[in-house]
This record gives C-alpha cells, sequence and structure tokens, in this order.
C-alpha cells in the first residue's frame, strides 16, 4: 500500500470524522493503478465518498477539487504537466 501524498491521517479529508473510512483513488477508471502507485488516494468517510449526494462519486465540484489539489501536489513534487497528463490522461488545472 502506497502512502498518500494528500493525507495518511485516518480521518475524512472532507469533514474530519475517523469513523467509517473509504479508500478513495482520485484518478479512477484506468487510472486507478496508477493512483495508488504515485499516492493519489485520501480517506473520505462514506458521506463523502459514495454513500451520499455528498459524496466525491456524486459531487462533480468535490471530486474536480481533490483532482486539481492532487494534480498541484506532484507538481510540487517535480512532476512536469506533460507527465502529469501522460500518467492520468488529462490536465485538471487550466
Amino acid at each position: 500500500m502506497s502512502k498518500s501524498i494528500i493525507s495518511n491521517e485516518k480521518k475524512c479529508l472532507v469533514c474530519g470524522t475517523p469513523v467509517g473510512l473509504h479508500r478513495h483513488h482520485i484518478y479512477q477508471a484506468y487510472a486507478r493503478r496508477a493512483s495508488e502507485r504515485w499516492g493519489c488516494w485520501c480517506y473520505l468517510c462514506g458521506r463523502h465518498h459514495n454513500l451520499s449526494n455528498e459524496g466525491v462519486h456524486f459531487d462533480k465540484d468535490l471530486d474536480m477539487r481533490l483532482k486539481r489539489h492532487c494534480q498541484k501536489k506532484l507538481e510540487a513534487r517535480g512532476w512536469k504537466r506533460e507527465e502529469f497528463i501522460s500518467v492520468f490522461g488529462r490536465n485538471y488545472l487550466d
């Protein structure tokens, strides 16, 4: 299991609860393995993951905020924009 580049605290990134946590991969579908490899995941409670309309799988604004935040973290670690696009399929910052 890789370490998250976002937060390894065992609490929901959105609301801070330590209960009922799910591991959410920021970039899904074909990029799920890359998300795991590069630490692009975070803990979310069920409500903010996929058990309500407030969950990242239903709330497109939350989804995009997490994608942008994660891309910024990778670029701060020295990733070039082109490298990010080649791994995760697109740019989320512009």
